[in-house]
């Protein structure tokens, strides 16, 4: 078990933090530029959309299993900068095409790359990190990938909005360069960390084969509870942040600029629960109160916007509340890595990104063709909205459920390795 810091392991995590708040701006920059786009490559709304979030989703969530199978072949550094320049080239080839099919297909190059991001980081955290704070390295790790999206939607959206606006291509073009940058930094300096062995006794196994390691990942139902468990907890935020919160925030009689700002405001929440329950949870040597609290934070955050938007106040208090509780799925990936053994930990933590991604990529179009029928072809109304917004307060009652009855203790300790005293 890793208990110390060196800069080395402090500067390893920082470029692994680095892609991933990377890979999360390329995931969220193209609605940034949405009209540009729209009007060079002569998509609609429809193909707009399969652009921007389908292929990216169905590619990254489907990668998660086999992502975290290659970098437990690979090792961090190579599998890192397999991925940063896979990125880069799905982005220069981006900035340059003229049409939907070569637009797709380097969408889902770039997907393809970032569907690498957060395990690599995960395992950088459990390769090089004290072991003790695992909860707060991942949380602090989750709030530099949020600053992705916030780039995006900040000093990005502002500059594509001024003086003309700045070319989509131009910025694709320099991210293209940033990425290459960011994989010579990585060649240079991330490196697998071969931990020291003196002074430990040693048990020496059999190499498994990777069907014998999906064979045990599959049959652990903790991690699959625990990954059910973070999708349920996630689900809400990322869903009202893409579909439907202004327009049902403008049939509750308030403007678009509130609902903007209070999506913000939600994934401020997010970030600053991230470690901060991280911390929590690594101080108590409990993971599984915070897990409970976090998620019934979530459902009764969810509850508040639904059915009593009755100001202001309460909204900023529950979008607020709503990122702090879809932060506990941080503590969903500090549990599931104590669940397993080290040769299939990464694709452990894939499984969790995998749910948490296929639970957007499904429950999104359901919720919305629900609402659909319900409103029969017309605008929708409050109520159209209040009972299809429901199904997102069955999945998250779904989530309170698991955390209570299902999910076990594992006192912020691995329950499958030997526990190495130095």
């Amino acid at each position: 078990m890793n208990n110390k810091i060196s800069l080395v392991a402090i500067v390893v995590w920082l470029t692994c933090a680095s892609f991933f708040m990377y890979e999360f701006l390329l995931r969220t920059i193209l609605g940034t530029f949405e009209d540009q786009i729209i009007t060079d490559l002569s998509l609609s709304l429809f193909t707009f959309s399969i652009l921007s979030s389908t292929a990216y989703q169905l590619t990254y969530g489907l990668m998660q299993i086999p992502v975290g199978i290659i970098t437990d072949k690979l090792g961090l550094k190579k599998t890192l900068t397999l991925a940063t320049l896979v990125c880069v080239l799905g982005v220069g080839l981006f900035a340059l095409c003229n049409s939907f099919a070569a637009a797709l297909v380097y969408r889902v190059m770039i997907g393809f790359g970032a569907s690498f991001g957060f395990l690599c980081l995960l395992i950088a955290v459990y390769d090089w990190l004290p072991h003790k704070h695992v909860g707060l390295y991942i949380g602090l790790s989750q709030f530099i990938g949020v600053m992705g999206p916030m780039l995006a939607a900040g000093p990005l959206d502002s500059l594509s909005q001024t003086g003309g606006g700045v070319s989509w291509r131009f910025v694709f073009i320099i991210l293209a360069v940033i990425g290459l940058i960011l994989a010579v930094i990585t060649i240079i300096i991330v490196k697998n960390n071969n931990q020291e062995t003196s002074n430990r006794v040693i048990v020496i196994s059999n190499p498994s084969s990777i069907i014998n390691e999906i064979k045990s990942l599959f049959s652990n139902t903790q991690i699959w509870l625990i990954a059910i468990f973070s999708a349920t907890t996630y689900l809400a935020i990322e869903y009202l942040s893409e579909n439907a919160t202004k327009n049902f925030l403008g049939l509750n009689g308030y403007s678009s600029h509130l609902g903007s700002y209070l999506i913000t405001i939600a994934w401020l929440g997010y970030g600053l629960g991230c470690p901060s329950l991280g911390f929590i949870s690594d101080t108590l040597k409990r993971r599984k109160p915070i897990m409970v609290f976090a998620v019934c934070l979530s459902f009764i955050s969810l509850f508040t916007i639904i059915f009593f938007p009755v100001n202001k106040f309460v909204l900023y208090i529950a979008f607020i509340c709503l990122g702090l509780g879809a932060s506990g799925q941080s503590i969903g990936f500090a549990i599931i890595a104590e669940q397993c053994k080290a040769n299939y930990r990464a694709a452990g933590l894939g499984v969790n990104n995998f749910l948490i991604m296929l639970s957007v990529a499904i429950s999104s179009p359901i919720i919305s063709s629900i609402l659909d029928i319900l409103s029969n072809g017309n605008k929708a109304s409050i109520d159209n909205y209040k009972i299809s917004l429901s199904l997102l307060l069955v999945f998250t009652a779904l989530g309170v459920i698991i955390s209570i009855f299902f999910i076990k203790e594992t006192f912020c300790r691995s329950t499958k390795e030997v526990i190495m005293l130095d």
